[in-house]
């Protein structure tokens, strides 16, 4: 039991480090030191254009997006089959890999777009045991198991319902969540709990 704890505490404590190393305050004359939130987004790479738009939302939300499309695109002139062995093999010298890796356990927030296969739901797993709250976006014919379903603090139907709920943290950690503690939606509440101040 005591090892387990140690292994939390080294797993928390570096988890901080690369947050604070990767995410610096930033400085704004009106109220100083505020963080910009950062987001990863768990998708399968068939997603990739959907995670292009929906990432493009989210930063102009004032999210911070660690953005694996721009590591993940295979060299030009590949056939499907080669890029097919291209991400499976991660020929980019496990550039990819570590990236997502990292990005799952040092950022304020996860967002799950589905369906999406093993990969992302390894993804939702590596924050979930990091402690990084994950939004989930329910594919159309989607039934999650019992897993990715547990392993998602708050599920979603619509990308709208997601956007809504990412413009409502998007403006507590604008005040440093000032006023999350009086904010009435509950998801809200869960979804904002590695924000600064939170």
């Amino acid at each position: 039991m005591q090892k387990q704890a140690c292994t939390d505490t080294a797993l928390r404590v570096n988890v901080q480090t690369r947050l604070d190393k990767a995410y610096p305050l930033c400085h704004c004359a009106t109220m100083p030191y505020i963080a910009v939130p950062s987001a990863y987004i768990a998708a399968s790479f068939r997603h990739m254009h959907g995670v292009r738009l929906l990432g493009r939302s989210m930063r102009a939300l004032g999210f911070t997006l660690l953005d694996w499309t721009e590591k993940a695109t295979p060299p030009p002139g590949l056939t499907p089959l080669e890029r097919r062995q291209w991400m499976d093999t991660d020929s980019a010298g496990g550039q990819v890999f570590s990236f997502c890796r990292d990005a799952c356990v040092s950022t304020h927030l996860v967002v799950y777009f589905g369906a999406s296969g093993q990969d992302a739901g390894v993804e939702v797993g590596m924050a979930h045991a990091a402690g990084v709250p994950v939004l989930g976006i329910r594919g159309p014919l989607e039934g999650p198991g019992l897993m990715l379903h547990g392993a998602v603090d708050c599920w979603v139907e619509q990308i709208e319902d997601a956007l809504a709920l990412l413009e409502q943290i998007a403006r507590h950690a604008a005040t440093q969540c000032r006023n999350l503690p009086k904010e009435a939606d509950e998801r809200v509440r869960l979804l904002c709990r590695r924000l600064p101040g939170a």
